[in-house]
């Protein structure tokens, strides 16, 4: 009893260190439903993911926070960096690679709270002006290495984020999609 005391507390404390305190900008209902609506409407139908051929329409996805946040702190250190990269900064904005010592989507990921993944995909994209939610999404369906994390079947989940950086007036972008792998224990 003592030793599952002692597992069941030092797994306590290694999950309470894996997060990142982080709080992005409220995000409004609106807004979530307007990049769900968009997503959701790419993945219904087949898209032509270049050379990975055509992919077959697939279940809508979830919104989850936590994705959001790992979004929100990728999308910000990027942007902070004036960098488009999948890997962290290695900055004082990569607030995961603090913890974990670099930062890639499957730590931003856990980090943040999605906790038992072991699937995970990410898409960035930066510019100078202001993007639509349409013309993000529809970037990344018309990319032959992006498309295929749209329109995985795979994926339960998503999280999307933007950051603005004005001393540059560039806007950096990032959507992370998951699923959570649970094991299932026969007794």
């Amino acid at each position: 009893m003592k030793k599952l005391l002692i597992i069941v507390l030092l797994a306590t404390l290694a999950n309470a260190k894996s997060k990142v305190n982080i709080n992005p900008p409220h995000i409004s209902q609106a807004k979530i439903q307007e990049y769900m609506r968009k997503i959701n409407a790419l993945r219904s139908v087949s898209q032509d993911c270049g050379k990975f051929g055509i992919k077959k329409a697939t279940h809508p996805l979830k919104w989850n926070y936590n994705l959001y946040k790992a979004a929100y702190e990728h999308s910000r250190d990027m942007a902070m960096n004036s960098m488009l990269e999948h890997y962290g900064s290695n900055t004082k904005y990569d607030l995961t690679g603090k913890i974990y010592g670099s930062s890639d989507q499957f730590l931003r990921a856990r980090a943040n709270g999605y906790a038992n993944n072991n699937y995970v995909g990410e898409n960035i994209l930066y510019g100078n002006y202001h993007f639509s939610t349409n013309e993000v999404m529809e970037s990344f369906i018309q990319h032959d290495e992006h498309c295929p994390n749209m329109m995985n079947p795979r994926f339960q989940d998503v999280g999307v984020a933007y950051y603005y950086n004005p001393k540059t007036g560039n806007e950096f972008w990032t959507v992370i999609l998951g699923v959570h792998h649970v094991k299932r224990y026969k007794y």
